[in-house]
């Protein structure tokens, strides 16, 4: 026999953007029911890893700068009402040559936007910065306004707060089934049935597997592998108070890699690679195996991290100085990716019922208090006045299936 559970909202994955949602939605009194497959704060998706980058300067796209500013209003409100500090200032280093991605997009963000800002010639970086093996044709730019977000302090904190405000949490339960439907979409469970009003899918890598039609988006939806490293550090840390910065650093053969100040007291520091171009990737000098963005089944999982990995991670941090050649440690996680690598929220016109948010590209959790925000919004009330237009799922249909 099938068991029915009725509710308002119900939100299927508490990770970054669900567990945000779901605590909004529970303390503004809404009957809300948040189903997760595995615990909060779990290490199987998208959201872990101790420490995210956010940035203001976006150097992915100037049209981000006010979503960005709302998110950092967002994780305020998530630090006042859980006590916990959940972000971590820090600013951020980008640097790379003087027309490269990092360099040129992160300042026409600024300019756009009148975000402050500062221009680092090559010797002023290496000055500032020492941290950094500063080539001669490298410049930087500098802004106060990022850090660190701390992903699973932030989930779990926003789901503590989304139960004491009465919502109900349902841990290891996989959802089956979403059934669309513009009165009462179900979310089935083995043999439990939820009805409800609305039903917002925040389900990571498991979004397309779940939402019928959400793959091809576009000309599809990717998930993909990463790999993070831990490096020790073997020489002193140049400057405490205030922390070094976070970085992404654009090299000329087209690879951008990121990283973090110590988060453990001065003992390792992390880095990962967002982006590597074709001819990377194909590169036949380059360690069998060493390759981001190989193909993930999210239910089985990306591969562990290999010597290949270690070496590949190793290269890069030859960047920094007083850090050891290899990573003491290493984590693999997920990357969900549309075509243009801008995100998914909102609505779809086949798909009543969903409030849909995923496709995060891997540069998604430094929004989350803000898409969190956004699709509480969305499902109840049907509008948001955040500024996720750019996001709609509808952006590819040809034609436009509506005004």
């Amino acid at each position: 026999m099938t068991t029915r559970v009725d509710t308002d909202t119900v939100v299927v994955g508490l990770g970054a953007m669900g567990s945000q949602a779901l605590w909004r939605l529970a303390r503004d009194g809404v009957d809300v029911i948040g189903v997760e497959q595995f615990s909060p704060g779990h290490d199987r998706g998208s959201s872990h890893g101790e420490s995210r980058i956010i940035r203001t300067a976006y150097l992915e796209g100037a049209e981000y700068v006010p979503f960005v500013r709302a998110a950092w209003r967002a994780w305020g409100e998530l630090e006042e009402a859980s006590g916990s500090r959940l972000v971590v200032r820090s600013g951020a280093l980008m640097l790379g040559r003087p027309g490269s991605g990092a360099i040129s997009g992160s300042i026409a963000a600024a300019e756009q936007h009148g975000l402050a800002h500062e221009h680092l010639s090559p010797a002023a970086l290496a000055e500032r910065h020492p941290r950094h093996a500063v080539r001669p044709d490298e410049v930087g730019v500098f802004e106060e306004a990022a850090g660190v977000v701390l992903p699973e302090a932030s989930i779990l904190a926003a789901v503590r707060l989304a139960r004491q405000a009465g919502a109900r949490v349902w841990t290891h339960q996989a959802v089956t089934r979403i059934e669309p439907d513009p009165d009462r979409p179900r979310v089935r469970i083995g043999d439990t049935e939820i009805r409800a009003r609305r039903v917002i899918v925040t389900a990571g890598a498991w979004l397309p597997a779940l939402v019928p039609g959400v793959a091809g988006l576009g000309g599809g939806i990717r998930v993909e592998r990463r790999v993070l490293g831990w490096f020790r550090i073997t020489g002193p840390a140049p400057g405490t108070a205030p922390p070094e910065p976070v970085f992404a650093r654009d090299e000329p053969d087209g690879t951008l890699w990121y990283g973090f100040p110590s988060m453990d007291g001065g003992r390792t520091l992390k880095i990962g690679v967002h982006a590597e171009s074709p001819e990377v990737r194909a590169s036949a000098v380059r360690p069998p195996g060493a390759q981001w963005g190989e193909p993930v089944d999210p239910d089985t999982g990306p591969r562990p991290p290999d010597e290949a990995d270690a070496h590949r991670l190793g290269e890069l941090a030859t960047g920094l100085r007083g850090v050891a050649p290899l990573p003491e440690r290493m984590a693999s996680c997920m990357y969900t990716m549309t075509p243009d690598e801008h995100f998914l929220i909102g609505r779809r016109d086949e798909l009543p019922g969903l409030v849909l948010a995923g496709g995060f590209s891997g540069h998604g959790f430094k929004f989350a208090s803000a898409v969190g925000q956004a699709v509480a919004d969305l499902a109840r009330d049907g509008r948001t006045e955040l500024p996720v237009g750019m996001f709609d799922p509808h952006r590819w249909d040809t034609p436009p299936t509506r005004l």
